[in-house]
């Protein structure tokens, strides 16, 4: 793993602090020493919508018995947020603790950049939450999607994390262990990957795999603490459930969504067996767990649901930001708790860093805050913030009842609409004119973040973004002409179907 440039001031403040500074009194004995420190696991998954996991009482017929095992054994945050509307920005946002804005992270990873001098990816000056924890002592794994810049040093064994197994894009087949090495000659971004090595061809189905791939990282590292990022991603489309699965859901009558269900259930299925390897290594009274999705849910695309809310994956509306979000510590934080305090997953970095006993440094510049006061009862609310969102089409802004949002930007003549999220979460109610004063506020908080934010540097615009980057080699497939890549694209589908029936059969 690569040295890192913070490492040795990190290294100095964590040897420094003790291992229950972080909370006080509320844990004294829960950690009295750095071989107690907790384990940290990370459950993320990829376009899930805020009624698709069962903890959230919003829909009929999602099974998520594993979700809920962790809900029912810390909080659920119901009001629960992201950083990005997509992929891309909201997990820059995750992995770093800050805004993805600050340094020009506004969209995916795409073809056009602000100008040839601007590198595509994750700015390669800022830590990730691998590199503090890896630097504080913690073993670091990761599985499952990693969505950034195609250069190695991008990659999650380059950004903190001592192993990687998983694939770099935006999406990838479920069935392509069977053709894996077929696969990395199409589009080599969606193949899988060991630290940058292509994986051999396996016959197993891909969100079983990332299972049994983070089952078996606990499995080697339960004696050390560690930090285990398992990015599920399930239930982004392709949309390819098992067989089995959707047998198992066969009294849901649109198959579209039974899609949708199906592989969900699985994915909670290895869920349950990440819990499960905990529970028999007797680790879980000393591991935080946490799950929540990327973004919201898109209807017409993956079939979730974001039900009760407005908007989908890709808008600022809360049905694109506001996503199942649920933490459990046992012994630690009391079990069957719902809070409905605005929390966000930058808040993510600031805890891990508190429970391993490492002190926020103002240098860090870290956006988000400690959330185990208020999961531990030592405090009832957050202090007074603003949570931010903003791409190269529009933004948001919110504290603790208030939220405004420019659905375009680019049109002057359409003003920000407000809404009054704690008796309106559906934003139903536009309440600028009635209350001016309160949109004028947030307007103002906004407009102050957003000046200290780098501008996007890529997107999907040529008129916005000038420079051709060369990502995912875009302008060169295009420029094979349409019988090509037809061609090309057929016999992936032929190998995608003969892997499929290979992983069913078995």
């Amino acid at each position: 793993m690569k040295t890192n440039k913070w490492r040795a001031g990190l290294l100095a403040t964590a040897c420094a602090l003790s291992i229950n500074s972080w909370a006080g009194s509320e844990v004294a004995g829960a950690a009295t020493e750095e071989a107690r420190r907790p384990n940290i696991v990370l459950l993320f998954s990829d376009d899930m919508g805020y009624a698709d996991a069962g903890f959230q009482n919003r829909s009929q017929d999602v099974v998520t018995p594993n979700m809920d095992r962790i809900a029912a054994d810390g909080v659920i945050f119901s009001s629960g947020y992201v950083t990005g509307t997509v992929c891309g920005p909201s997990r820059a946002g995750l992995m770093t603790g800050r805004y993805q804005q600050r340094f020009g992270y506004h969209d995916n990873t795409a073809p056009y950049s602000r100008d040839a001098e601007t590198p595509l990816g994750l700015d390669l000056s800022v830590p990730t939450m691998a590199n503090y924890l890896a630097d504080a002592g913690y073993r670091t794994g990761m599985v499952g999607k990693w969505h950034d810049a195609e250069p190695e040093e991008y990659w999650p064994h380059n950004r903190g994390f001592e192993e990687f197994f998983g694939f770099n894009n935006g999406a990838a087949t479920y069935y392509v262990g069977p053709m894996n090495e077929a696969k990395y000659d199409y589009k080599k971004e969606a193949a899988i990957y060991r630290n940058g090595k292509l994986v051999d061809n396996f016959d197993q189905y891909l969100t079983d795999k990332f299972g049994d791939e983070a089952v078996d990282y606990i499995g080697r590292n339960k004696d050390e603490a560690f930090f285990l990022y398992v990015a599920f991603n399930a239930i982004h489309s392709p949309m390819e459930p098992k067989q089995v699965d959707m047998d198992r859901f066969a009294d849901i009558k649109d198959e579209n969504r039974r899609k949708a269900v199906a592989m969900n259930y699985n994915m909670d299925e290895n869920i349950g067996k990440i819990l499960d390897k905990l529970e028999k290594e007797g680790l879980m009274d000393n591991t935080l767990i946490v799950y929540l999705a990327d973004n919201g849910g898109k209807l017409n695309d993956n079939y979730s649901l974001n039900t009760p809310l407005r908007g989908e994956k890709g808008s600022f509306w809360e049905g694109g930001i506001r996503i199942p979000f649920t933490m459990s510590w046992k012994g630690t934080i009391p079990s069957g708790q719902t809070i409905d305090e605005p929390v966000i997953s930058l808040d993510l970095m600031t805890t891990f860093l508190a429970a391993a006993g490492v002190e926020k440094q103002a240098e860090w510049q870290l956006d988000g805050e400690n959330l185990m006061p208020l999961m531990t009862g030592k405090v009832d609310q957050l202090e007074d913030r603003f949570l931010f969102w903003a791409n190269s089409r529009g933004w948001a802004v919110r504290d603790r009842n208030w939220k405004l949002y420019d659905e375009n930007a680019r049109r002057v003549r359409q003003k920000p609409m407000l809404f009054n999220l704690s008796d309106d979460m559906e934003e139903q109610h536009e309440l600028t004119e009635k209350f001016p004063k309160e949109a004028e506020r947030l307007l103002s908080a906004y407009n102050k973040w957003n000046a200290e934010n780098d501008t996007p540097r890529w997107g999907w615009n040529r008129q916005q973004f000038p420079h051709y980057n060369g990502h995912h080699s875009r302008e060169e497939r295009l420029a094979q002409g349409e019988e090509v890549r037809k061609a090309e694209d057929a016999a992936n589908e032929d190998r995608r179907a003969k892997a499929r029936a290979v992983i069913d059969a078995g």
